[in-house]
């Protein structure tokens, strides 16, 4: 009898109770794995005639029912799947609510600490609850490949009220690809930058702060324009992506190329000049390492400002070299940064050119407990404002350290207390420091 006759024979009851049991079945199974396994015949002879010990034997005998454990939930879960689909298909529901999806990710911070004030050695105290992101995400499956996003954020303006802006707002064109260019996609609209996504989801904290190269005024995390991208040879396996992450999980890396009007979300397009963005990942040893990853990020446009009368705009250009590593347990990353400008025109010299400009970032993440409910994380960042020898006078270099502990307490549904403090290298600017509480909700 076929599944979907099944569905239809059974009704949704009978479904229920036959998901519990076999689920009931897989938990069994692996409570049962976790006591001395039984061996097989054959490995009872190699012990019995002296080939091999009996610790090998239960060693390898480990290996294999863990890798049947893993089949048997793979094909449960296969299972499941197909079921869902099956009662979907019956069910009353409207099909274009199958097809919708709606999230929303926040940052609730409370924040205490000391920053510059702008006046040469002094500092002002502030002690505040800070609404630091509000997403409200929606995402509509057209068809098989052709999807629209519709994605909100709040922002605190001058007098301290709260103002609704957009975030992401495109199209995106999707297809299966092939064995080399798997996934490829096309998002056209306000759409990603190649940087933000692929970090953020790497890093896993951004509720804490922006990452290196915004944090920095480099730019920020999505603009007007298109961008291309896709995985490389294939995708990494559902276990990976179960337990360590399954954002950007091309086999052997990914890619993304955009051309963008300048201005980033923040602001409008000041010129008519356009900025190419550009990341390269690999993921050299997917068998051996998996986690580890290695790519470099690349910009070539100006800043965006209004042309002057002689029509010159500062350049804005970056190369960003990027490692990482992830595990189920423990995340690591660094990333060197050189190059000249910011996205808004305004690392510029006294002569109007742009600043020549460096610096380095260094991340990890732990779960500390057997549950991975408890993490601890630190960030250690340096950045140059300005490495030329002609403007010595005015470079700062700055370092920042972030120590935290975050509780999971449900599928992202976190809480993260952290230290940051900023140390400038400049003459009149004095240390920062802030203490933070955050919660992250996501839905």
């Amino acid at each position: 009898m076929s599944l979907k006759a099944m569905v239809k024979g059974y009704g949704k009851k009978g479904l229920i109770l036959a998901a519990a049991a076999a689920v009931f079945m897989t938990a069994g199974t692996a409570l049962f794995a976790q006591s001395s396994p039984e061996l097989d015949p054959l490995l009872k002879i190699l012990v019995q005639n002296g080939v091999i010990t009996q610790a090998q034997a239960e060693k390898v005998q480990e290996q294999y029912n863990a890798k049947k454990a893993e089949k048997k939930q793979q094909d449960q879960e296969q299972i499941q799947s197909t079921v869902k689909q099956e009662v979907q298909k019956t069910s009353p529901v409207p099909g274009w609510v199958s097809r919708l999806h709606i999230g929303s990710t926040m940052y609730l911070s409370y924040q205490n600490g000391q920053k510059y004030a702008g006046v040469p050695g002094q500092t002002e105290s502030y002690s505040q609850m800070a609404l630091k992101r509000g997403y409200f995400d929606v995402k509509y499956d057209v068809n098989d490949w052709f999807q629209a996003r519709f994605t909100t954020d709040i922002t605190r303006v001058g007098d301290g009220s709260v103002n609704t802006r957009i975030k992401y707002l495109y199209g995106k064109f999707h297809w299966a690809g092939n064995d080399f260019f798997t996934k490829p996609y096309m998002e056209f609209g306000q759409v990603h930058v190649p940087y933000h996504d692929f970090w953020e989801a790497i890093n896993g904290y951004r509720m804490q702060g922006t990452m290196f190269l915004e944090r920095n005024g480099i730019f920020n995390s999505a603009d007007d324009g298109v961008v291309f991208g896709s995985d490389f040879g294939g995708e990494m396996p559902a276990s990976y992506k179960k337990n360590v992450d399954p954002h950007y999980a091309g086999r052997y890396g990914s890619w993304q190329l955009g051309v963008y009007d300048g201005g980033g979300y923040h602001a409008g397009e000041k010129n008519q000049n356009k900025v190419v963005e550009a990341r390269f990942t690999l993921r050299p040893l997917p068998d051996v390492i998996p986690g580890l990853q290695i790519g470099v990020l690349g910009i070539s446009g100006k800043g965006n400002v209004a042309p002057s009368a002689t029509g010159y705009l500062p350049d804005w250009t970056a190369v960003d070299g990027m490692v990482s590593y992830e595990s189920a347990r423990f995340t690591a990353t660094g990333e060197y940064y050189t190059g000249k400008g910011n996205q808004s025109g305004t690392a510029v010299n006294p002569d109007g050119t742009a600043r020549k400009q460096d610096g380095y970032s260094f991340f990890a993440a732990a779960k500390v407990s057997p549950d991975k409910k408890f993490r601890v994380i630190g960030r250690y960042d340096r950045f140059n404002t300005n490495t030329e020898a002609a403007y010595s006078a005015l470079q700062d270099i700055q370092k920042r350290y972030i120590f935290g502990v975050a509780y999971d307490m449900f599928k992202g549904n976190m809480w993260l207390l952290d230290y940051e403090q900023l140390e400038h290298s400049l003459t009149g600017i004095p240390n920062e420091k802030q203490l933070q509480l955050t919660l992250q909700v996501k839905f």
